[in-house]
């Protein structure tokens, strides 16, 4: 893979937080929305797994600084007129509060903190001729995003402050001349200033996507998106993807446009003429994927302003559970199939094992059984037990789209092979910690890994590391997910960036409750994880990525399908085990 290249275009200043008039304008807003709806009563039942709609712009009138206002005033003014935004319209009476110099010298792109709140501002006492005041903003913290749009939860609401120095001008009207790069905003506000982007990129073998979910500002995303796809995988997902755009391949134009007809200019410079037919069509994929929204919309490349021509067409899939769940009831291998169970045909004999966890590969196969707790046993109809993996406490199985069976015990990660070779893969960050549980993606390029240990338990993705047979080697350094759920024991993929977790219900006493958590945030909530109402006692879930269903099993032994927000049906009673393949 050559060299990654990351470029980043000069941009104008990003935005900061919101206070008492803010929120009491969310109460006007919300308001409005509350007095125009009704609870639906007839109409068909919709699947609660699919994300919330992604609302407009929400409408905020801006106004510039009123005659005589105070520090406070000055600052509140600016942060309402910011909330919305850097990209938005009502962003431009924010430069109205600031000096020229502070304007031009703020760089809103450095970070955004995500807040779980309003801030609170203070600017103490302030003389009547005072020519010079600050006013300090306190607020809370629950999650950040880095200049390339990269969000991150955090475990807990983390205190922050921040200052505006603030001089009067030559009219002696306060102005704020000097305030802190970035961006503050409300988990109210974060998903109307930017949007939810995913980025794709092929895995080596160019068959499948590999999804790397990030937040641009909502008017320039298509541009943002580009320009990180150019630049290449971010570096967890180096060794697991691949990119096909030649190395120093920019936009020749600062903006991808789209015209009225639904047409997506993306204009590049010369270098990508040096791409193949084939690299030409991968990469016209990889942008229609990322950029295509809605239907009536497609990608154009350009050669600077010449249309490049793009022979070939290619076929990627995203990630994607191939097959039904299995269940083992009554000492037997069965299937799900919609809202009941039915039995399996030459279904693999489970006699002489004591079943504590299952796995499924793809097209039901292979089948494995972790047998007690210290072995992985690979069963079929017509064959005794082909023993997999051996070890004290191994950790639930995972079986990969290339019939690897993955498993950990301690700090090491265990891989049997289709071929029957087994490897053990150490991996650095997990030394010091215990894997609880690991599941692998349905594109087999990531690996969503629980573990206990120094700061408590933590969920993490890693990318895969392969060799040339598609064995794997090692995993990159992960990236968080959850880190607000507590007590992760399991994480398992319920859609191509999302994890269903099953974490300890603080509200309970020795409950679980079952959370949805984002590779890279998650949509409708502020990126923030969010649990699941509804299962009944949960202490196992697996999910199918692709048609969204998600089953939890009951400590006694009740499976339930979710279907909406709070509505589980029972699928079957005393069930021992569930998988979907994966």
């Amino acid at each position: 893979m050559s060299t990654r290249h990351r470029t980043r275009r000069a941009r104008a200043p990003r935005t900061t937080v919101l206070t008492t008039a803010l929120a009491a304008l969310l109460v006007v807003l919300v308001g409005v929305v509350t007095s125009c709806a009704r609870i639906p009563t007839e109409g068909p039942v919709r699947d609660g797994t699919a994300e919330l709609e992604e609302a407009g712009e929400i409408g905020y009138i801006p106004s510039g600084p009123s005659p005589g206002a105070s520090p406070d005033e000055i600052v509140q003014g600016f942060l309402n007129s910011a909330s919305v935004g850097p990209t938005s319209a009502t962003f431009v009476a924010a430069q109205e509060y600031l000096t020229e110099r502070a304007w031009r010298g703020w760089d809103r792109y450095a970070r955004v903190l995500v807040l779980d709140g309003p801030p609170q501002l203070d600017s103490g006492d302030v003389p009547e001729d005072a020519t010079e005041a600050t006013v300090t903003a306190d607020a809370s913290a629950v999650a950040t995003l880095d200049e390339h749009g990269t969000y991150t939860e955090g475990a807990t609401a983390s205190p922050v402050e921040t200052q505006f120095t603030l001089a009067r001008n030559a009219a002696g009207e306060w102005r704020i001349a000097g305030l802190e790069d970035g961006l503050m905003l409300t988990t109210a506000f974060f998903s109307q200033a930017f949007h939810l982007t995913t980025l794709y990129f092929p895995t080596p073998d160019l068959t499948q996507w590999v999804p790397d979910v990030r937040w641009f500002p909502r008017q320039t995303w298509r541009t943002d998106a580009t320009g990180e796809i150019l630049a290449g995988p971010p570096e967890w997902l180096a060794d697991s993807t691949t990119t096909v755009v030649p190395e120093g391949t920019t936009l020749a134009l600062d903006a991808v446009t789209v015209s009225d007809d639904g047409t997506i200019d993306v204009s590049l410079t010369s270098t990508i003429s040096q791409a193949t037919a084939d690299q030409r069509a991968m990469a016209l994929a990889q942008l229609e994927a990322t950029l295509v929204e809605g239907e009536g919309r497609e990608v154009v490349l350009s050669d600077r302003t010449s249309p490049l021509a793009v022979p070939s067409e290619t076929e990627v899939v995203g990630p994607r559970t191939e097959g039904d769940a299995l269940v083992v009831a009554d000492g037997r291998l069965r299937r799900v199939v919609g809202q009941e169970i039915e039995d399996l045909p030459d279904a693999p004999s489970l006699a002489g094992l004591d079943p504590t966890a299952l796995a499924v590969g793809q097209g039901d196969d292979p089948v494995v059984v972790r047998d007690g707790s210290g072995r992985v046993v690979r069963v079929a109809a017509d064959a005794a037990p082909q023993l997999l993996l051996a070890g004290e406490d191994l950790v639930a199985p995972s079986v990969d789209r290339f019939g690897s069976v993955w498993s950990a015990r301690g700090s090491r990660l265990l891989v049997a092979t289709a071929e029957g070779r087994t490897t053990r893969i150490d991996v650095d960050w997990l030394e010091p910690r215990t894997v609880l549980g690991l599941r692998v993606s349905p594109e087999g390029a990531r690996v969503a890994v629980v573990t206990s240990g120094p700061g408590g338990r933590m969920v993490q993705v890693a990318g895969v590391q392969r060799d040339a047979d598609n064995v794997p080697t090692g995993l990159s350094s992960p990236v968080r997910v959850g880190a607000s759920v507590p007590q992760a024991e399991l994480a398992v993929w319920q859609d191509e960036a999302t994890l269903v977790l099953l974490g300890a219900d603080v509200d309970a006493d020795d409950g679980r409750s079952l959370y949805l958590s984002g590779v890279g945030g998650l949509l409708g909530s502020g990126g923030l994880s969010r649990e699941l109402t509804g299962a009944s006692d949960p202490r196992w879930a697996t999910a199918s990525v692709g048609a969204g269903t998600l089953l939890a099993l009951s400590g006694d032994g009740t499976l339930s399908a979710r279907q909406s927000s709070s509505l589980w049906p029972v699928v079957a009673t005393d069930v021992d085990l569930v998988a979907f393949p994966g």
